[in-house]
This record gives C-alpha cells, sequence and structure tokens, in this order.
C-alpha cells in the first residue's frame, strides 16, 4: 500500500486522504457542474420556464375559464328568473285569454239561447197561427157545411124557398135603402 497523503484512522478502517485523487475528481466535479451550467441548465431553464408559463397561462386561462364559468353561471340564473317571470307572465295572459274566451262562449251561449228560444217563439207563434188557419178553415168548412144542410132543410119545400126568396129581397131592399141613407148625408156634408 503506499502512503501519498495524510493518515485518517487506523484500524479496522484504514482512511487516508489522497490530495492528487482529490484534485481531480473536484475538477472533474468542477468539468461536470461547468458542462451541466453551460449546456443543461439553460435548456433545462427554459424548458421549466416554457413550462412556468404554460403552467401561468393556463392558470390564467383557469381563472379566466372560473370567470366566463361565472358571468355564464350569473347569465343562466338571470336567463333563469327572466324565463320564470316571462313564463309567470305568460301564465298570467293565459289565465287572462281563458277567462276573456270563457266570457265570450258564455255570452256567445246566452246569445245563441236567446236565437234558439226567439226562434222557438217564432216557431210556436208560426205553428199557432197555421193552426189557428187550418181551425178556422176547418171551422168554416165545417159551418159551411152545416149551413148548406140547414139551407138544404130549409129549401127542401116550395113554400120554404119562396119564403127566402122574399126574405133575401127584402135584405137587399133594406141594404139599398140604407146605402142611399148614407150617402144623402154625405152629400148634405159638402
Amino acid at each position: 500500500m503506499i502512503l501519498t497523503g495524510t493518515h485518517l484512522a487506523e484500524g479496522i478502517y484504514d482512511i487516508t486522504f489522497d490530495w492528487p485523487v482529490f484534485f481531480s475528481q473536484l475538477f472533474g466535479f468542477a468539468v461536470i457542474v461547468w458542462f451541466f451550467a453551460k449546456y443543461v441548465v439553460p435548456p433545462v431553464k427554459r424548458i421549466m420556464n416554457n413550462a412556468q408559463d404554460q403552467i401561468r397561462r393556463q392558470l390564467e386561462e383557469s381563472e379566466a375559464a372560473a370567470e366566463r364559468l361565472a358571468a355564464a353561471k350569473a347569465a343562466y340564473d338571470n336567463a333563469v328568473a327572466e324565463a320564470q317571470a316571462e313564463l309567470e307572465r305568460m301564465r298570467e295572459e293565459a289565465r287572462a285569454d281563458a277567462e276573456r274566451i270563457i266570457l265570450q262562449m258564455r255570452e256567445a251561449a246566452a246569445a245563441e239561447v236567446e236565437r234558439v228560444r226567439k226562434q222557438g217563439r217564432d216557431q210556436i207563434l208560426q205553428y199557432r197561427r197555421q193552426m189557428i188557419r187550418d181551425l178556422e178553415a176547418d171551422l168554416a168548412a165545417a159551418m159551411l157545411a152545416l149551413t148548406e144542410e140547414k139551407v138544404r132543410e130549409q129549401l127542401g119545400s116550395p113554400q120554404q124557398r119562396a119564403d127566402s126568396i122574399d126574405k133575401f129581397l127584402e135584405d137587399l131592399e133594406a141594404l139599398a135603402n140604407s146605402g142611399e141613407a148614407r150617402k144623402q148625408p154625405q152629400t148634405e156634408r159638402k
């Protein structure tokens, strides 16, 4: 064993300090650090800065998205409130329209009932008039038949015929005299 450095401990553990190895390792470590600082750290920094920028942008986008979400939620809540108000307004209008339609239907039904009543009354009057005409015609026919029968009975003998003719002529003469009496007062008045 070659001892070129300081002896630190003896025994089971033989620890020695070798200065040329230490400096060579220190130089190698410095070269590795320089190499890392020169060629590895800048790209890693760039990558980290890009990642940080990307994370910052994502955070900003997330905050903007959260703000947009809050604005959209507020707009949604506002739209829901407006829709509720519009729905309530439409319900009120529908109720008013329904009440107006019911009122119009009642008025139309009342007018139709009155029209049907009037038509029924008119039809009843028409049936009554027709019935009166029919009854008058039937009565006139019955009276004519009865009168004809009585006249036949009365004119059955020649004496009765002569009496009827005399009575008819007297009625005509009375009628003619009463017509002259009517004309004379009218000429006196002029």
